[in-house]
Parts: structure tokens; C-alpha cells; sequence
């Protein structure tokens, strides 16, 4: 008798064949990415070579052995061209990179849509040319040009212009700062290594309209549309969550209404993802039903269909989870079209594959790893909970269906939003319920907005679009004020979210195959993330320390004591950019923004002043001009803007005091406290292109 089959899903390995290619293809690039600086690409060619040889002379004297010669050959092949297709893009690796000579002026050509700020204009620059005084040699390679505003050209510089500019490159600084945003990794995970800042008379435009021709079209488009809803949308929060949502145009938003996402775990409704994608694909398949009775109308359709999704791919910037929709309904258009059953968890791996085949720096992106992991929640979890409960009534089974798919992205993605960001969201579910048919609503208002040009239809979608983010705003502000919205300050480190994933792993097979064996494993997570985090609870209610962060010019110190923060600062709110940026994500580990007690000080950026402060136990004499009468006993001194006191009378007054110099001195400067203080080196710490100096009592 035959045995009857109960498992929800069928996970069975053979099933996805592209899962397995992908896993060993993102092996090579895992691979590469540790020890890419020791093997050239081209051994791993000679490699790949070496295993097609092989799989041909094995395959004709072991024809009784075919499936094990070509499962081997097979997957050093994949994994060796992982490690090539990664290890390629290193500079160090590529003679004609930039990097390998030396000029005076480069050639290069804006390759993305310029962002512009207050006092910067900032845009990504492609390499082609190293001008030196008696040559020009073609060059490859990106780097990040950025023009202060203030002495900006009247001309606006836009994608596809070619331009000379002067040499002042740089590398990227690492992150100075304690959990600082790692904008170096950010840049190089695009191929951008070094950083220019230049005046706009230190450049000069040679040509417009050098880029891809289809993506100069898309970018202009989309800032003409920006301008059409510029014309209809009045409320400037509600124009610019518009423009994100529908464009995936971000640059203008406000932090706090991007908190507002961050804090309810709604965020991936503001970056344009497969969300996006598949509403304009319902929205399409449903106009567009009525080719169906014609003889070729199904065909027609499908290409109508294809073509109109990947314009808005092009539209929208290509980002990786949009790119990953648009190749997943590529898949699924086909499949219908071919009548063929469509197997989602091999379409996703299909995708990312061939994402990573030309873009193979985008597994380490964060946005690309979230994308990823809640459509993988979505395919593997989603049916199970909803084959365990629904009820006869098919309203009710909406609500499920969408609590079922929430809970599945959330969770999946669980791991990877606790060791990014360190936060969690308790009303996700809530937040994500109530943005649901707002943001849909919303959608399909910008799509009628963004095709027809009838004036008393666009004041119509203009109106409701508007009405309709005010709406969703305001409650998304109600629930991220809801007492305890959001756990912030959690520090995982890449165990503990191994543990997770295995636990969620475990969490799947128990559900799917009803296996009891899995649950041991699933409280094993538990207890040993429990045991974790009972751990790092109890050392951040005993750790007190004091923390000299490295602002450039600014100011910032901050204590902690026993979970009690105080901060000090010459920057007006803990709102400041610049303190959001680089000394909260710190502080938040063992306090939230409420319960930092801040202290500013009093600042006036004409005028130089000495200060004397307290910080707990701690005096701090903040020196900014020459001072002849030194206070009797202090712990730091914070040397500022080049003053001239008489270092060797610090010396000699303060024997046990920390000199701590930041980024407002001078290297000239620097250097000569630096020389008059070298017997005394314990005593002196330089934070200028340095960590934060960071002091803990033991």
C-alpha cells in the first residue's frame, strides 16, 4: 500500500535545482571575500579550466561513475567562478584600475543620479582617463565625487555628463565612532574605494549624455514625473513618502518620518520592492484581461505585461529587491504563458542567482539580504500557517492571509534586523495591518497619477494620494508612540543570529513534518539566545565608561554608568544629524533616546573658549585658546582649534591626565604636541583620523 504523503510543502532538494546552484556560487563569493587578496582571478580560470579537463577525461574512463564526476566537477566549477566573478572587481587585482598610477586631472563620467544636500552635491563618478603632465592613460575604476554648493557653477549636473576635475582623492574613512555606520564597507560593496571633494572651479564639463542612453531616458522621466506630483501634492511630507514610494526617490526625505517606518517595521513599504511590483502586475493583468479571447492575446499580453514591469525597473533605479521582482515575475509571466508549474522557492533562487552573476557585490548588501530572506518567510512559512488555521469566512481569511504574511517576512528577516540594527518593532503586525490598504490605495493613486495627463483626474489622484499619506502617517506616528514600540540597543554578533536561523530552520521542519524530534532543537535556540542575552543584559547594567567621540571639529563626550548615559556636546539636540549619525547608535545599546540625559554646552563657533567641566566623576578641561592659569587637578584634557598654552606646563601640572587632541587641531599642530609629548605618549591620544577614545572602569 502506498504511503500517503502529508507534508505542506515539498522541500525536497532535487525540487529546486538553481537553490543548489546558488548556494555554491554564493560560496565562491563568500570565499573570495576572505581571502581574495591572496588568489589572483586569473588561478581561479586556470582552475575552472583545469575542472573541465578533468570532467572530460573522468566522464570517458568512469562512465560507471557519470552522476559523481559531474556533481564534483559541477560544483568546483560554480565555486571557482564565484570566487572569480568576486575577487574581479578588487582593485588590486585589475592593472588598469586608477589606483595602480598617477595624475593630475581625471576623466570620468557621472554613472548615477546626483544627490544633492544643503552644502554638497554628491554623485558617483566612473573613471576613464588619468591626465598626467605629459600623457593620458585610459583608466578603469568608480570613486564618489563630491562639489560644495557654496561655490557651485550656475549649471546642474546630472547623470551621464562627462567631466575633468582636479586629483584630490582620498581614501574612505572607516567608521570612527562606536557602532557608527561603516560608510567605507557601504562604498566598497559598490566598487568605490576612494572619495574626492572639490570646488566646482576645480571641474569642468566636457560633454552631456555619455551614460546609458535607456537610463538617462528613465532618470529624466522620473524627475518629470517628480515635478507632475510636485504640482498636485501640497503637504511636503506627503509629496516626498510619495515620490519614495511610488519612485523610490528617498534623497529628500525627512529622517523622521524614515524613523517612523524604521520604528514600526514598515519600512519596506517606503523602498520600492516586490510589493511595488506585484501591484502594478495585478493592476496590469486585471486591464489587460480582455486580450485573453483573441487568438494571440495571451502572448500579447505577457509582452505588454514584461514591458511595462521592467520599465519600472529601469524607473526606479534598479535596486536589488526590485530587480529580484521584476526577474521573479519575469519567471511567473512565462510560466503561465507556457503553462508550466512554477515552483516559487526555485524562481527565487533563479533570480538571485542571476542578480549575483553580474552584480555579485550585492550579497553583501543589507537591502538585497532583507529582500531575500522575507520573500523566502513569504514562500516557505506562509503556506504552512495558513494550512494550519482558516476559518469559513472568507473576510476573515483575508485579515489571516495578511497576518500569516507579515509574520512569515518578520520573522525571517528577525535574524538579520536584530545583528544590523540592533532594534525590533513589537507592533510590526499592527503597523504593517494598518498600512495595508493605505499603501495599496496609495499605489494605484500615484499609477493614475503618474499615466494620464487629464487635468480634473490628476487634481483628483493628487488630492487622494495626499489625503491618503496623511492618513498613513499619522498613524504610523500614533503607533510608534505606543509605550514600548520599539526594543532598541540590542548587540548581536553573527552566533547569535546563526542560533536564530537555525532555530527558525528547526521552527520550519517541526510545522512542515510535523516533527517532534525538531522542537528539542527549536528550545535549544531558545534556552542558549536566552543564556546570550541574560549575558549581555547583566554586563550593560555593570559597565561604566567614558567615550571622546571623533566629530572632526565638533564636540561630543558621553558617560555611561551602570545604564545611567549622560551626554555632553557643543551641538545644540540630541536631534542633530550629526549626533544621530554617530553617537547614538552607541548610547542606544544601554539606553534609549529618552532616558540620555543631555548637557550642551555653550558654544559660539566665532569665538574660542576654555571650559571646565564635570562629567560624573570625571573633570574635563576643554582648552580652545591659550590659557596661563591651569586648574589645580583635572582627569582629560580635550586640546581644540590649534590653541597655543604651554603644553610642557600641562605636562608637568597634569601627570595622570589623559590629552586628548581632535579633529579641529591641525596636523601641524598635531605633530608638534605629538614630538613635545613623546616621553609622555600614554598620556596623549590623537582622535583626529583615529577611533573614539574610549575609557572603561575595570
Amino acid at each position: 500500500m502506498a504511503m500517503v504523503k502529508d507534508d505542506i510543502l515539498d522541500l525536497s532538494v532535487g525540487k529546486v535545482p538553481m537553490l543548489k546552484v546558488l548556494l555554491l556560487y554564493i560560496s565562491g563569493i563568500v570565499s573570495a571575500s576572505w581571502i581574495t587578496s591572496a588568489i589572483r582571478p586569473s588561478y581561479c580560470l586556470l582552475l575552472m579550466g583545469i575542472v573541465l579537463l578533468a570532467y572530460i577525461f573522468l566522464s570517458y574512463f568512469c562512465k560507471f561513475q557519470q552522476k559523481i564526476v559531474f556533481t564534483i566537477c559541477f560544483s568546483l566549477f560554480v565555486i571557482s567562478y564565484g570566487f572569480y566573478n568576486y575577487s574581479s572587481l578588487q582593485k588590486q587585482h585589475d592593472s588598469s584600475h586608477y589606483s595602480h598610477g598617477s595624475a593630475i586631472q581625471y576623466v570620468g563620467i557621472i554613472v548615477d543620479e546626483p544627490v544633492a544636500k544643503e552644502k554638497t552635491v554628491r554623485f558617483p563618478v566612473r573613471l576613464m582617463q588619468a591626465v598626467d603632465s605629459s600623457q593620458v592613460q585610459q583608466v578603469t575604476g568608480k570613486i564618489m565625487l563630491t562639489i560644495l554648493r557654496d561655490s557651485m557653477a550656475p549649471y546642474e549636473y546630472q547623470y551621464g555628463d562627462q567631466l575633468i576635475f582636479s586629483n584630490k582623492l582620498k581614501d574612505v574613512n572607516p567608521h570612527f565612532n562606536p557602532k557608527e555606520f561603516d560608510y567605507k564597507s557601504y562604498l566598497a560593496n559598490k566598487g568605490i574605494f576612494q572619495q574626492c571633494l572639490i570646488k566646482s572651479t576645480e571641474l569642468k564639463l566636457l560633454e552631456h549624455g555619455q551614460g546609458n542612453a535607456l537610463i538617462a531616458y528613465s532618470l529624466q522621466l522620473r524627475a518629470k514625473l517628480i515635478t507632475k506630483f510636485r504640482k498636485y501634492i501640497s503637504d511636503d511630507e506627503a509629496f516626498n513618502v510619495a515620490v519614495a514610494l511610488i519612485f523610490g526617490y528617498r534623497s529628500q526625505i525627512d529622517q523622521s518620518t524614515i524613523a517612523a517606518f524604521n520604528n514600526t517595521g514598515t519600512i519596506h513599504v517606503l523602498s520600492v520592492s516586490g510589493l511595488h511590483v506585484s501591484l502594478v502586475f495585478v493592476l496590469l493583468n486585471w486591464v489587460l484581461k480582455w486580450m485573453d479571447r483573441f487568438r494571440y492575446g495571451k502572448l500579447l499580453k505577457s509582452i505588454a505585461i514584461l514591458f511595462a514591469i521592467w520599465s519600472y525597473v529601469v524607473l526606479t533605479g534598479m535596486s536589488p529587491p526590485i530587480l529580484r521582482a521584476g526577474i521573479m515575475i519575469s519567471f511567473f509571466v512565462s510560466s503561465l504563458l507556457l503553462n508550466r508549474k512554477q515552483i516559487p522557492l526555485n524562481t527565487l533562487a533563479a533570480s538571485a542567482f542571476f542578480i549575483l552573476l553580474f552584480a555579485p557585490q550585492y550579497l553583501f548588501d543589507v537591502g538585497f539580504q532583507l529582500s531575500y530572506f522575507a520573500i523566502l518567510g513569504i514562500i516557505l512559512l506562509y503556506p504552512i500557517l495558513k494550512h494550519y488555521y482558516l476559518t469559513s469566512n472568507k473576510w476573515i481569511n483575508y485579515v489571516l492571509e495578511y497576518v500569516y504574511v507579515s509574520l512569515a517576512a518578520q520573522l525571517f528577516t528577525l535574524p538579520l534586523t536584530l545583528f544590523y540594527f540592533g532594534q525590533f518593532p513589537n507592533y510590526f503586525l499592527i503597523a504593517n495591518l494598518f498600512i495595508a490598504l493605505p499603501s495599496t490605495f496609495v499605489m494605484y493613486a500615484g499609477v493614475v497619477l503618474t499615466l494620464l495627463n487629464v487635468e480634473f483626474i490628476n487634481q483628483l489622484s493628487g488630492f487622494a494620494l495626499e489625503w491618503g499619506l496623511i492618513f498613513m502617517m499619522r498613524g504610523l506616528y500614533a503607533i510608534e508612540n505606543l509605550p514600548l514600540a520599539n526594543v532598541q540597543g540590542i548587540s548581536w554578533n553573527w552566533i547569535q543570529m546563526l542560533i536564530l536561523l537555525i532555530g527558525i530552520a528547526a521552527l520550519l521542519v517541526a510545522l512542515n513534518y510535523k516533527m517532534a524530534k525538531s522542537v528539542l532543537l527549536i528550545l535549544s535556540a531558545i534556552c542558549t539566545l536566552s543564556l546570550f542575552g541574560g549575558m549581555q543584559v547583566y554586563m550593560k547594567s555593570k559597565h561604566s565608561g567614558l567615550t571622546f567621540y571623533n566629530l572632526r571639529s565638533e564636540l561630543a563626550i558621553s558617560l555611561i554608568d551602570k545604564s545611567n548615559v549622560f551626554l555632553c556636546s557643543n551641538l545644540d539636540s540630541l536631534q542633530h544629524n550629526t549626533l544621530q549619525y554617530s553617537v547614538l547608535p552607541h548610547l542606544r545599546q544601554y539606553t534609549s533616546n529618552e532616558d540620555i540625559v543631555f548637557h550642551p554646552l555653550p558654544y559660539n563657533d566665532s569665538e574660542r573658549q576654555n571650559q571646565l567641566i564635570q562629567v560624573g566623576k570625571f573633570s574635563i578641561l576643554i582648552l580652545e585658546q591659550r590659557i596661563t592659569e591651569l586648574p589645580e587637578k583635572v582627569d582629560f584634557v580635550l586640546w581644540r582649534k590649534n590653541n597655543y598654552t604651554d603644553i610642557d606646563a600641562v605636562l608637568s601640572q597634569y601627570t595622570k591626565a589623559v590629552i586628548v587632541m581632535d579633529g579641529s587641531n591641525s596636523d601641524k599642530t598635531i605633530d608638534r604636541l605629538r614630538e613635545l609629548a613623546a616621553s609622555n605618549s600614554n598620556r596623549l591620544y590623537i582622535l583626529k583620523n583615529n577611533f573614539a577614545y574610549v575609557w572603561e572602569e575595570e
